[in-house]
């Protein structure tokens, strides 16, 4: 006979004893569902209060967009296997390995193959007070297990390029399929190795995934590579400029710039880019993934009341990423023009877990769990080296506005290591006395980590030399040497204010000036150097703590009230090669705290005064210095109640409107703490002055010197003035104390009183079952308070008052950003008092000091530049710097953060019943924060001054959020509605059908005016500034065709030069015109996430019939379909003040197009 027997399917019942909303899935649900990756971790993003993960969600390094829960951030979700803790401990969303995972989203640090567990469940708001608490979603899965009957299954996937279609923008670029050969394999075999005693389960599954990925590189255009600018005036003409015209010295195009882009391959991708100066070149690199993932499970029954279970996971996975990627040849064997990956991932991790359990009396359970998760993984790139002859260092040109061939700025470049043990006990006792279930426990973790780098995560920061050929933050472009700003009459042969920026740092670029270079120096844990290019390196660990008591209280039949409270601990990192220090004051080795530095340097400003004592590093354990990085949180005790009732109304109307027993109204409140990562444990603590100092020279000059604000005139190019420039020296081991000047680029530190943030969680639900159906709505609060955030100790205090004439620094910037901007010439700008009298007796003051800084650094007003700006007032300030002068930025994680998230959901269960199964879920949402990152990322408030500036839209806020998965037997064969013959019953029975379909509204986006238009930091990335929204919306969003662009807005995308003539806005020249520049002495909210992307939509089918074969044996054979219907969408386009040509044009498809994957598989 063909049937499908589907086991173990989705049952939902009614939950009578508390108020956790969540989900369970049970293992053979998930292998007749449709997934490219076979992993049980797919089914995360379909629940209720999930933010999506399909597709491209990226903000920036380890910000994963999707999988946040219930307004809890993504690194908060916690995973377990077999009672162990799995979750990624670097970034909490494993995002480290993902290249060599099989889930686009959070995932365990261990992968989970839907073949191996057998059940799968989520809690994902208000858990009782016995789960080890996060503020995120918990995810608990259980390996499968033998029986007296020997069962198993061998399988056998594929997807190849010849079933895939092509992605949209290879078909534009006129790119063929490339070759992709997905092949998964596996087996599993359980059973009894002594009847009704021992028990064995075994699974091992590997991949070969010879595949490619699609890759878009900035490349210059072939009059730029001639060192011939090129830009449109106000009239819409486009002009060219030969550099040489404009070089003060004469000298045109450096050479060895030349040399590095003559490398460079052709453009082929005409919508990315500005179209005139750079363009796009698009290519397929070498992602190939090769995986072997193993699991074994051992059973031992003692007796009926005692039993144990031990299980061993592990896994091998190699990929190739595209972080980092050869475009140029500059890789020992790499051909130009051919995409080479040079990152490259190896991933090994593995667990073990033993649970004994122990049963004394009906009443009495007590599980007590030992075991270790190790995760080690390794991100290995191309050391940046010398691309041409001439230089010692590596070249990274124009990096704002060009890639460099072989990836090297942002950390593209940059090879780690981890390797932590994350050693567990858990004890767990339940106690049912009288209407009392009453639960008590505890467990501890004891994690060492090692970690190896060669960076400092931003900009070029690395064990190897660079050099940056830009104006970003030392080099100055007078007015001078650029053609003049549109502006009044000035309509032709000019600049748009917008291009400034872009004209500066094209220019220095062209011209080979040097505005930085630096070389990270180390030193081991006994203070001694070691060799160049010696990695940084640390070993640390740490401990955390929890006990909680729960208390299930059926107080009657049908109401249950649970009680509960959860302590935690979590100690500081620690260890003898630590490789930590911490900034103090020198001479009182008072600590430094945002909270101090702050307040202090505000209370100064005000009154036009400086606050800025000289800072020192000390090691973390040496005299004078703390014992440990930052204090122990000793109070972190977290209540919970929560309420469920179960009315049984009987006849009449409540009865037919409520049931008999068939209603339950929920509700409950927890307060739960967040979990302190590795990324904040071990990646910042190391990154200090003391162990990993930069050795730099800012502004470097053709005299030798190292200063801001060096210009045209006198900075330093290279080649034509030197191959090298002169670096700050290495400090004395027994006195970190930077000199002055900005001698070291960053160093990061954390607040000596950090702890962890907490959220108070509220819901309340109503759920109701109607024969095989189960229906829940209901509402639910997540509301975060001091949570981790960045800030940095140099943000720029602009409301520093001048104190002769109450001028501020923000109303006398906000005057010459707003004169220049409209045309006006530095020249004749109006003499504003707080530049008169500050900066009196500057080298930057000409005719007036006002006009000198206008004219030296006139994008720094006109395209938002804050803190290059402030970099030349601290520099040059006759009276001295207004903050720290010897480190550029000062890093520091602290607390403060705030988040609200309120969601309203429902779901609907049809119960598996007449072969069909059916899960539905809505969630209406909206959350709001202040800048909610991750862990893992290194970005900054826009200023540590203002934290509530960034309040806004979260990054993974979505309106509107809905899944559906149904899973369908068709009612045909032996045992359904339709029989038929025997041989007909043979052919039409044992089918079935499976689907996804997932729906969710636009994510956020934002008009950008800059990365520090707020003054948030010098060297480290801020969050981006938002423009601010004057008027409504003049189009609203959406794929438009047929948008050519206006007025050199969004002009890339025009068809006749080769664009895709797709928009966001059908008239994003009017969209643009709706947002202004920040204005700092009037706004006091960023302009964050204040439009809505792209709404996204797919359909997932999974097809399959299965045959029986003999009496025990049978054969599935399925066919999934991943984007079934091969429905193309794009990802959230480029929208800034400063590109206006690229502004809302869509040259990328979101997600994948359709894949088919065949399978078969033996199952007895």
């Amino acid at each position: 006979t063909d049937t499908v027997d589907v086991k173990a399917t989705a049952t939902v019942e009614l939950q009578t004893l508390d108020s956790t909303v969540g989900e369970v899935i049970q293992g053979d649900a998930l292998l007749r569902m449709p997934s490219i990756n076979r992993s049980a971790i797919t089914f995360f993003a379909l629940q209720p209060l999930t933010a999506p993960s399909r597709g491209v969600y990226s903000l920036t390094a380890g910000q994963d967009l999707g999988g946040s829960v219930a307004g809890g951030r993504a690194d908060q979700n916690m995973f377990t296997i077999d009672g162990i803790n799995v979750s990624d401990l670097t970034a909490g969303t494993n995002f480290y390995s993902a290249a060599a995972s099989d889930y686009n989203g959070p995932n365990p640090m261990i992968p989970a193959p839907a073949e191996s567990i057998d059940e799968f469940r989520l809690a994902t708001d208000n858990l009782n007070a016995t789960y080890h608490q996060t503020p995120g979603g918990q995810i608990n899965l259980i390996t499968k297990q033998g029986g007296n009957a020997i069962y198993g299954s061998a399988y056998y996937y594929l997807q190849n390029n010849v079933l895939n279609a092509n992605r949209w923008d290879y078909n534009r670029a006129r790119i063929a399929r490339p070759a992709l050969h997905d092949n998964r394999r596996g087996g599993s075999l359980g059973g009894a190795i002594v009847k009704n005693k021992t028990f064995f389960y075994v699974n091992y599954e590997g991949r070969d995934f010879p595949q490619t990925t699609a890759v878009t590189r900035l490349v210059p255009t072939a009059s730029l590579r001639q060192g011939i600018l090129s830009f449109r005036d106000a009239s819409g003409v486009v002009r060219t400029y030969n550099v040489l015209n404009y070089d003060p010295r004469g000298l045109g195009l450096n050479p060895l710039v030349q040399a590095f882009w003559s490398k460079f391959p052709q453009g082929n991708d005409p919508g990315l880019g500005d179209g005139l100066n750079t363009t796009g070149f698009l290519s397929p690199v070498n992602t190939s993934v090769d995986s072997n993932f193993g699991v074994a499970r051992l059973d031992q029954i003692f007796s009926e009341k005692y039993r144990l279970s031990a299980s061993y996971r592990y896994a091998k996975q190699f990929a190739y990423g595209s972080s980092q990627v050869d475009i140029a040849g500059f890789g020992r064997g790499d051909t130009p023009g051919v995409a080479v990956p040079a990152q490259r991932n190896d991933v090994q991790p593995r667990t073990w877990s033993i649970q004994f359990t122990a049963t004394p009396t009906s009443r009495l359970v007590n599980d007590i769990t030992v075991g270790d998760a190790r995760s080690f993984w390794a991100d290995r790139r191309d050391t940046p080296r010398p691309q041409v002859a001439g230089t010692n260092g590596a070249l990274d040109v124009a990096a704002s506005f060009l890639d460099q061939g072989l990836d090297e700025t942002s950390g593209n470049a940059r090879t780690r290591a981890w390797d932590n043990h994350d050693y567990q006990l858990r004890d767990n006792l339940s106690w049912a006395k009288g209407k009392h279930l009453l639960q008590f426990g505890g467990g501890e973790q004891y994690i060492p980590v090692f970690h190896q780098r060669d960076d400092k995560i931003v900009g070029t920061q690395y064990t190897a030399l660079v050099y940056n050929l830009n104006a970003a933050t030392s080099v100055s472009i007078p007015a001078a040497d650029r053609p003049p700003t549109c502006g009044g009459s000035v309509t032709a042969n000019c600049l748009a204010s917008s291009a400034v920026s872009e004209w500066n740092n094209l220019y220095a670029g062209a011209l080979g000036i040097v505005d930085s270079g630096g070389v990270i120096v180390t030193r081991d844990s006994s203070l001694n150097p070691l060799p160049p290019d010696t990695p940084i390196r640390t070993y640390v660990h740490w401990n955390n703590v929890d006990l909680y008591f729960n208390d299930n209280w059926r107080i009657a039949k049908s109401l249950t009230i649970t009680l509960g409270v959860n302590y935690s601990i979590q100690t500081p990192p620690a260890g003898d090669k630590s490789s930590q220090a911490v900034p103090v004051v020198e001479g009182t080795n008072q600590e430094l705290t945002p909270q101090m530095v702050f307040s202090s340097r505000a209370a100064a400003a005000e009154q036009g005064q400086v606050w800025n004592p000289v800072i020192q590093w000390l090691v973390v354990g040496s005299p004078g210095a703390p014992k440990r990085i930052y204090r122990t949180a000793w109070d972190d005790l977290g209540p919970h109640v929560a309420a469920s009732w179960n009315p049984s109304f009987g006849s009449g109307m409540p009865g037919r409107i409520f049931g008999n027993g068939k209603t339950v109204f929920r509700a409950g409140y927890g307060l739960v703490f967040d979990r302190i990562n590795g990324a904040t444990n071990a990646f910042f603590p190391m990154l200090n002055v003391a162990f990993a100092q930069t050795l730099t020279c800012a502004g470097p000059r053709v005299n030798g010197t190292c200063q801001a604000g060096s210009d045209p005139t006198n900075a330093f190019r290279i080649g034509v003035d030197g191959s090298t420039v002169p670096l700050s020296p290495q400090l004395p081991a027994n006195h970190f104390v930077p000199s002055q000047g900005n001698s070291e680029t960053n160093s990061y530190a954390l607040d000596p009183n950090l702890r962890p943030g907490y959220a108070h969680e509220v819901n309340f639900s109503v759920q109701r079952a109607i024969g095989n159906w189960v229906m829940e709505t209901g509402y639910v609060g997540h509301f975060g308070r001091n949570l981790l955030q960045s800030v940095d100790l140099n943000s720029v205090p602009y409301f520093f008052k001048d104190p002769a004439s109450g001028q501020t620094l923000a109303q006398a910037y906000d005057a010459v950003a707003t004169y220049l901007r409209a045309g006006g010439s530095a020249a004749s700008i109006p003499a504003q008092p707080w530049f008169e009298d500050q900066l009196h007796g500057a080298a930057v003051c000409t005719t007036s000091c006002t006009a000198g800084v206008a004219a030296a650094q006139g994008s720094s007003f006109t395209q938002g530049q804050l803190n290059a700006l402030f970099n030349v007032i601290n520099t040059q300030r006759p009276a001295g710097p207004i903050t720290n002068f010897q480190v550029s930025s000062l890093w520091f994680r602290t607390n403060g953060g705030v988040s609200n998230y309120n969601a309203g959901f429902v779901t609907v269960h049809h119960n598996f019943s007449n072969g069909l199964n059916v899960q539905a879920t809505y969630t209406l949402s909206k959350s709001l924060d202040e800048h909610g990152y991750n862990q893992e990322a290194e970005s900054l408030l826009s200023n540590g001054y203002f934290p509530k500036l960034d309040y806004s839209p979260s990054a993974f806020d979505h309106l509107h959020v809905f899944n559906m998965n149904f899973y369908y037997e068709l009612p045909f064969g032996p045992g359904k509605h339709w029989v038929g013959p025997r041989l007909l019953g043979q052919l039409i029975g044992g089918w079935y059908l499976g689907g996804i379909f997932s729906a969710q509204s636009g994510a956020p986006l934002t008009v950008v005016e800059s990365g520090n238009a707020w003054g948030g930091a010098p060297q480290v990335e801020s969050v981006n500034a938002g423009a601010i929204e004057i008027v409504p919306l003049s189009s609203s969003s959406g794929v438009h065709s047929g948008v050519s662009g206006s007025s050199g807005v969004g002009s890339t995308g025009n068809p006749a030069t080769g664009g895709s003539g797709l928009n966001l806005f059908s008239n994003p020249a009017a969209v643009l015109a709706d947002f202004r520049p920040i204005l700092l002495s009037e706004d006091t909210r960023n302009g964050l996430n204040v439009l809505r992307g792209l709404s996204h939509w797919n359909v997932d089918l999974s097809l399959g019939k299965k045959t029986r074969i003999t009496e025990r044996v049978s054969g599935v054979f399925t066919a999934d379909f991943i984007n079934a219907l091969n429905h193309v969408e794009f990802v959230d386009p480029t929208l800034s003040l400063q590109t206006p040509s690229n502004f809302g044009v869509l040259t990328t498809q979101f997600g994948t197009p359709r894949a088919i994957q065949l399978g078969f598989r033996i199952e007895f």
